[in-house]
């Protein structure tokens, strides 16, 4: 092919995007006669992003890949010579950052050169008149916007990954700490009805239903019960991370022979406690 005709070629399959560039590396690979070493900053910084913007998909599918199956075949020959396997890990992850640090991007121009020469000999195969070529050799070259969209999808990706491991622990939070609120609830009202056995008779009563606390359980409640040597109510949960767990009312008697009460666990974690549970 006459130089001429093959840098019109080269300027279709490159697109308007840094022509000259690629144009004149192609001529110095021409000449040469064999691959020419030459660094492609690109290459170096952005490799999956820029093998997708010109559109070599394959490399593109097997640069995105070769790490699994770069580990998976350490893996193996580790797992067959176990004496020797962290030697080879570490010259095997050694080989592997220099070769996708140093030896892609220095031989990145002329993958990018191959991939155009192959789409031209594609082309050149048809039979068709050279303006039709051109024209089929524009269709699939130059650059794509693909590259952009999926940087873009997988940037938003990582941010709702990112807000939905804030967002879902806080929501499971707020819904326990919800959960805790009604079992506090639950365990002042029978404290009252304890508290004001007690302070009428001087003594504790053996159950909560002596003492005329007679309400129903919520759903997030499994059981209340009282200690009747020690007055210490106990509100068992029956929902969530804290399912099986108590919280406790522990009741003291102050200086005017009044029943005070004090809400405690020892099991359920402390952001998951209503407010009047939590240790200040």
């Amino acid at each position: 092919m006459e130089a001429e005709k093959r840098q019109e070629y080269y300027k279709a399959i490159i697109g308007p995007k840094n022509q000259d560039y690629y144009l004149e590396q192609f001529m110095q690979i021409d000449d040469a006669g064999k691959p020419v070493i030459s660094w492609h900053w690109p290459a170096f910084l952005v490799t999956f992003w820029w093998l997708l913007y010109r559109k070599m998909w394959l490399p593109a599918l097997g640069y995105f890949f070769l790490p699994y199956a770069f580990m998976i075949a350490l893996g193996i020959v580790s797992a067959i010579m176990p004496s020797l396997g962290g030697f080879i890990m570490g010259m095997g992850y050694i080989a592997y950052l220099v070769a996708i640090f140093i030896v892609v991007p220095l031989y990145a121009n002329y993958l990018y050169y191959h991939h155009c020469r192959r789409k031209i000999a594609e082309v050149s195969k048809g039979g068709k008149d050279e303006l039709y070529q051109l024209g089929e050799l524009t269709g699939k070259g130059g650059t794509s916007g693909i590259a952009l969209i999926i940087i873009v999808i997988v940037s938003l990706v990582a941010v709702l990954g990112i807000l939905a491991a804030i967002a879902i622990p806080a929501y499971s939070q707020y819904v326990t700490r919800a959960q805790t609120t009604v079992a506090y609830k639950v365990g002042s009202n029978a404290a009252q009805k304890v508290g004001d056995f007690y302070e009428q008779r001087h003594q504790l009563p053996i159950s909560l239903s002596e003492a005329g606390y007679s309400e129903p359980m919520p759903a997030a409640v499994r059981e209340i019960t009282m200690n009747p040597r020690n007055g210490v109510i106990s509100i068992t949960m029956d929902k969530g991370q804290v399912r099986g767990m108590s919280l406790l009312m522990v009741p003291s008697e102050d200086a005017q022979n009044k029943v005070k009460w004090t809400c405690v666990s020892e099991e359920i974690p402390a952001g998951m406690l209503p407010q009047q549970c939590q240790k200040r």
